[in-house]
């Protein structure tokens, strides 16, 4: 596999630089920075390319003769420190580019079955320096690189744009997230499940390193495995550097971060559907926004994706799917403790307190969004789920009823058993506040996700997709709890809705 890859990809970057000669008049644009500088808005500085080849490949966009800005998400252009006006859909499609683009190597348990993979339709254009920070800028749908199999590389207009949906709405639901910068319609035709035009997301990342990238350097790379191990400890974790067991401690730190970002779908119902370990990020970002849903109807095997035949990736599954993953990545980690197998003895000590960590912070996490301060009270909380699962209420507007009483003219909030649990919750406290911190008004319902999708590809339409980030830029605040964008959808609808890769 190792010697096929490389093949591939010395194969690769020969045909790029035959294309060059073809593009060398736009390709001198990223030879001399001077010159382009005035194009580019980003200030570029890619560690990535510092570390051993082996570890990703050098790449070009694919030509558009005529790239559309579709969206551009002008908050995040103030956060990178970008000026809106340099930025135009030749340089965000990569027709016009600062230095060479990399597409990154890795590999991933899908589905628990281990997997060599890559960007086989993504690429980095570069890395972002911004007030201290650093964001690689990454395009989706750019075209094939070595690592495409029998992939086009390319991506539909809505698989993109629900991307940008959801990145947009997990950002302001105060969830750690990649974000979208823009979407740019290519021009093309892509056909997946249908046939639709294609596009390219300009996707945002604190870096777009996984478990998977550390299972491919320990699997394919072995001897960069620590110069690789010190790079993003440096990159995500500086302040480790010094500390005397480093790897123990990094390997503890990405295990807080990530159930931090799993608690945090739990609280607001949100499905990744696709938890394989080259989807989960290295400081805990949530990414890779394709089989995902919000659950409605609360049920913990709720599933929606279409390859998640079995409910691996069900909404009660996500806990102990992190812990499978967070094993598998400790796995990669082994090779790290060759000279002292003492230290990976604590690093699976580590692991072992994975249980008290999430339930710690799953329980504090409940008892905000029941508005119950006391740390004692634990009964309650199961009590009331143990209420949810047999009534299947709507996750999101079951809490806002708790809260505020009348809010939803639905019969399961007359029934004994809801008001039985709300009485006991008034007792106890109740902080209104608490919740409404904690319980978003507004989610990004699935079927209006569709519906918004469904409008641009009919008609041409982006009203109902820029209503709904209007609507999802606020997702705490509410003034009319009867808004079509607070409802949830008929239990049919929820009961036959599948979503779907787009790869």
């Amino acid at each position: 596999m190792t010697q096929n890859l490389a093949t591939a990809s010395h194969s690769f970057q020969r045909a790029c630089l035959a294309s060059r000669v073809v593009r060398k008049e736009q390709f001198t644009k990223w030879r001399t920075k001077d010159t382009v500088q005035s194009l580019m808005p980003f200030s570029f500085d890619t560690t990535y390319k510092d570390l051993h080849s082996k570890l990703y490949s050098r790449v070009e966009p694919k030509d558009i003769d005529t790239p559309e800005m579709l969206v551009l998400n002008e908050g995040l252009c103030d956060d990178l420190g970008l000026h809106r006006e340099d930025l135009n859909s030749q340089i965000l499609s990569g027709q016009e580019l600062l230095e060479e683009p990399i597409a990154q190597a890795y590999a991933g348990h899908q589905f628990g079955n281990f997997t060599v993979l890559g960007d086989g339709r993504a690429m980095i254009l570069g890395e972002h320096a911004h007030d201290g920070s650093r964001y690689d800028i990454q395009l989706k749908g750019s075209g094939r690189t070595p690592y495409s199999g029998r992939g086009d590389g390319n991506a539909t207009v809505s698989s993109m744009l629900r991307e940008y949906l959801y990145s947009y709405a997990m950002q302001h639901l105060g969830i750690k997230t990649s974000r979208s910068l823009a979407v740019i319609e290519t021009g093309e035709s892509v056909k997946r499940r249908r046939t639709e035009p294609g596009a390219i997301l300009v996707r945002v990342m604190k870096s777009h390193i996984r478990y998977g990238t550390f299972q491919y350097v320990a699997s394919r790379a072995t001897g960069e495995l620590e110069a690789f191990t010190d790079y993003v400890i440096d990159r995500h974790y500086a302040h480790l550097n010094n500390t005397e067991t480093k790897y123990v401690d990094f390997f503890e730190e990405v295990m807080r971060a990530s159930i931090e970002m799993v608690v945090d779908w739990i609280r607001v119902g949100f499905i990744h559907g696709v938890m394989n370990t080259d989807n989960m990020s290295i400081d805990g970002e949530t990414f890779d926004y394709g089989p995902c849903a919000f659950m409605n109807y609360y049920d913990e095997n709720t599933v929606f994706s279409s390859v998640d035949r079995r409910g691996r990736y069900s909404f009660g599954n996500q806990r102990d799917i992190l812990k499978w993953n967070l094993t598998r990545f400790a796995e990669s980690l082994q090779p790290l403790f060759e000279r002292s197998t003492r230290d990976f003895d604590k690093l699976k000590a580590k692991l072992d307190t994975f249980e008290d960590i999430f339930n710690s912070k799953y329980d504090s996490m409940m008892r905000r969004k029941l508005g119950i301060k006391s740390d004692e009270e634990r009964e309650i909380v199961h009590e009331f789920l143990d209420w949810l699962r047999e009534s299947k209420a709507d996750y999101t507007n079951t809490f806002i009823e708790l809260e505020s009483p009348g809010s939803f003219d639905d019969a399961v909030y007359s029934s004994e058993g809801f008001n039985n649990v709300r009485d006991e919750l008034a007792d106890i406290g109740l902080d209104k506040e608490m919740m409404k911190k904690t319980n978003p008004r507004y989610i990004p319902r699935n079927y209006l996700i569709e519906e918004a999708l469904n409008e641009y590809l009919e008609k041409g339409d982006l009203s109902t997709f820029n209503d709904l980030l209007s609507v999802l830029k606020n997702p705490y605040e509410s003034e009319n709890s009867n808004s079509r964008f607070q409802q949830p959808p008929p239990k049919e609808f929820d009961s036959e809705y599948t979503t779907y890769c787009n790869t």
